[in-house]
């Protein structure tokens, strides 16, 4: 996919360099970064998994097979293998982690992948398709993700949000087993949402219902237990300890869960302009949005040990780069173009080309995180190359700004772009076929397609239906 936009640092990193540093992400995962040189010698599977997204596009026959591979990782219980060794991995005869080596995140970032990979190909057998879980037995791809489901409302504590276990998403939060995470409850209200459109796809009205209850039940807890007045809390350790509150001193509001309320679906349109309006008071700077505020000096390392880091560095207030694209996920949803590509561009490498002396990483690659406000190298990116914001980037610039959003029956085209962007257009292959698509915008629209014209014929949705596509196809979208 290629795109031809106003904006030629956009176009620059979005059709050349970004899917280079998903390949490179995809084929290292993380094992070329000295941080795990000797301790990691497999696929981390969070990584790993989400590391998928930016490759289904180009390399569709080789991310399944290590799909599958990650989906073979998955223990009977619903939880995963933190690590899945390629060359040493036996589906079936591995031995289970112990209790305390799961991680709360792992299996839900299946969600994301797997369902991206069938709208790519088309391949909706690959839900029946029959594959061993890490242990012991053996279920349908879609029997996998009930279990992984199953996991976290086993896992759950006594609000109702999935356990910390050994870690979710942000190593630094010292959660424990009992501790619950509202992070991963988005993240499960999104298995659940996603849940129930596979099962309608493949008529399983009985799932759909057990997935609706889990629904309806998780989504009250949300609003109970989680809202914090202006935004929603990041935890609660066992003891009632809660993070990312107004109550905190330090770190008294957490990003990740913000934009999963909107991604997941739980907030209205109201709601959600509120909740991303207070992300950009408290978090937004001119080089991103970092992943919590105030950073943490005092409180004890046990309880989080993001203060073992410099302030406005890693996990301590930084801007970290991984959590980017979900706020411009997000921010598209709602229809703010303007504020999805200001955010946007703010972590793109290529905006950097004439300020390297302040990015100080190359400006045609994504890095782990930025040092933000607080820190005397603010602006001063590290770890660059492996990272799993290359992937974000890339599959949020694609299906949430350009709005090429591969859809089981066809291709859906929903932009949501700057309102100075009054024309652009982008060449994609989908399932073989090629589209050379002009999206016109001459009244300065950031979201909302009134019109699509295939091959001369003018259609009543977005959605252009595979039974429509040639195999070269004309596609003018109009705002």
């Amino acid at each position: 996919m290629t795109s031809e936009t106003p904006d030629k640092e956009f176009d620059s990193m979005f059709n050349m360099w970004n899917p280079y540093n998903n390949l490179m992400t995809y084929a290292w995962s993380r094992a070329a970064s000295l941080v795990y040189s000797g301790e990691r010698d497999g696929l981390g599977y969070r990584d790993t998994v989400q590391d998928m997204l930016g490759v289904l596009h180009s390399i569709p026959d080789e991310a399944r097979e290590r799909l599958e591979l990650m989906i073979t990782g998955q223990v009977s219980n619903g939880g995963a293998m933190p690590v899945v060794k390629p060359f040493a991995h036996n589906p079936g005869k591995e031995k289970a982690p112990d209790e305390n080596e799961y991680r709360s995140d792992d299996c839900m970032w299946l969600f994301n992948t797997i369902p991206s990979y069938v709208k790519e190909t088309g391949n909706i057998n690959f839900y029946y398709k029959v594959l061993p879980y890490a242990d012991k037995d053996e279920d349908t791809v879609f029997g996998h993700l009930k279990r992984a489901i199953q996991f976290n409302l086993d896992h759950s504590g006594k609000h109702g949000f999935p356990c910390g276990l050994s870690a979710d998403w942000n190593d630094c939060l010292v959660l424990g087993q009992d501790g619950e995470t509202t992070f991963v409850a988005f993240q499960l209200r999104y298995a659940l949402k996603t849940y129930i459109e596979i099962a309608e796809l493949l008529d399983k009205p009985e799932e759909k219902n057990w997935a609706e209850n889990h629904l309806k039940i998780l989504d009250e807890n949300l609003e109970k237990h989680a809202w914090d007045s202006e935004w929603y809390l990041r935890a609660y350790r066992a003891d009632g300890l809660k993070f990312g509150s107004k109550e905190c001193n330090e770190a008294s509001i957490f990003l990740e869960p913000q934009p999963w309320a909107v991604i997941s679906g739980h907030t209205n349109l109201e709601q959600s302009q509120k909740l991303l309006d207070f992300v950009n008071k408290r978090l937004s700077t001119d080089y991103g949005i970092m992943i919590c505020d105030p950073p943490i000096e005092k409180t004890d390392p046990k309880v989080i040990k993001a203060r073992l880091f410099n302030k406005g560095m890693k996990e301590n207030a930084s801007i970290f780069q991984h959590t980017q694209g979900w706020v411009v996920a997000a921010e598209a949803i709602i229809g703010r173009g303007d504020k999805a590509y200001e955010y946007y561009r703010k972590f793109m490498p290529s905006a950097y080309n004439t300020n390297a002396e302040i990015r100080q990483t190359e400006p045609y690659v994504y890095a782990q995180f930025t040092n933000s406000t607080s820190s005397p190298r603010y602006g001063a990116s590290r770890l660059p190359w492996l990272s799993g914001t290359a992937s974000w980037a890339y599959y949020t610039a694609a299906q949430f700004i350009l709005g090429v959003q591969p859809d089981y029956d066809g291709l859906k085209i929903d932009p949501c772009i700057p309102s100075a962007w009054k024309e652009y257009k982008v060449k994609r292959k989908f399932r073989g076929k090629a589209f050379s698509i002009i999206v016109k915008n001459e009244n300065g629209i950031q979201k909302g397609v009134k019109k699509i014209i295939i091959n001369g014929e003018e259609l009543f949705s977005n959605l252009i239906p595979f039974e429509k596509m040639k195999e070269n196809n004309e596609v003018l979208v109009v705002m």
